[in-house]
């Protein structure tokens, strides 16, 4: 989520997490849905191209997150019903980007992946939207611009696997999604900006993973349940995912929303966090 809502402040779309938290446990739509016409795209679409850009074969652990979080939100059925539109609009610049990032690069270095970036960026074009013609109340006729669309949030969407086509990382890591705004003028500038930005990503990457192993490790051993029960299943679920709702946990848990009922009765029970 972190990633998602990284992705949609380059894209203009300044969505906090715990709003995008809501809507993947089922507790709202998606952020941002009925703000009007001036976000350049949906919030659901965008989250679509974030997951999409991450799956990668042979990737076992990314193709499991990627299962599991689709369990609790299918970001595809999400983009047709909220941004159909936008999934047209932008799905032939996101493909080639894709293409081109995946490119061999010359060496495993940050300065080759900044002048790949740079390359790629020249080379996208997505149409702008024809302009609107709008009625005022005196019966006057005004003509609103076309609307045009950056792509730096599409590269952000792709640099993840640009890394690991390098050979910078081993592995998609979902959080290096931190271009800045302006890509700036030389390739060295953009290699020195990334070197930063991915230090910090992975910092604050650390910082969660241990504040997810403090809750873990908080929660209670002694149960008083079978081996086969869900219950620290869903005790770890709803520390990962918290606000899940029940519809979610039987998904997840693969059982029935009478068993994911009674089994969040039990967790309140332990931990007295309401479902």
């Amino acid at each position: 989520m972190s990633a998602t809502s990284t992705v949609a402040a380059l894209a203009g779309l300044p969505v906090d997490t715990s709003d995008l938290l809501a809507w993947v446990t089922g507790r709202s739509p998606p952020p941002r849905h009925s703000e009007g016409l001036n976000d350049p795209m949906s919030v659901a679409a965008l989250a679509h191209f974030v997951l999409l850009a991450q799956e990668a074969e042979g990737d076992a652990v990314a193709k499991a997150t990627l299962n599991a979080l689709r369990l609790l939100l299918d970001d595809r059925e999400e983009a047709r019903i909220w941004g159909r539109d936008d999934l047209v609009l932008f799905g032939s610049a996101f493909r080639a980007a894709k293409r081109r990032l995946a490119e061999p690069y010359p060496a495993p270095t940050l300065l080759a992946v900044a002048e790949r970036l740079l390359e790629v960026h020249a080379e996208l074009e997505i149409a702008p939207v024809g302009g609107r013609s709008l009625a005022t109340l005196d019966g006057r006729q005004l003509i609103v611009d076309p609307r045009t669309f950056g792509t730096i949030w599409l590269l952000a969407c792709h640099l993840p696997a640009a890394l690991l086509a390098a050979g910078f990382t081993s592995q998609i890591i979902p959080s290096f999604v931190c271009l800045p705004k302006l890509l700036g003028l030389t390739a060295r500038d953009l290699a020195g900006d990334l070197e930063k930005r991915l230090g910090d990503a992975a910092l604050a990457g650390l910082k969660e993973l241990d504040a997810v192993e403090r809750l873990d490790a908080n929660l209670p051993k002694e149960l008083g349940v079978t081996r086969r029960s869900k219950l620290p299943a869903l005790m770890r679920l709803e520390a990962a995912y918290p606000g899940i709702r029940i519809p979610a946990i039987a998904r997840l848990l693969k059982i029935s929303p009478q068993g994911a009922a009674k089994l969040a009765s039990q967790a309140r029970e332990m931990r007295g966090h309401p479902y």
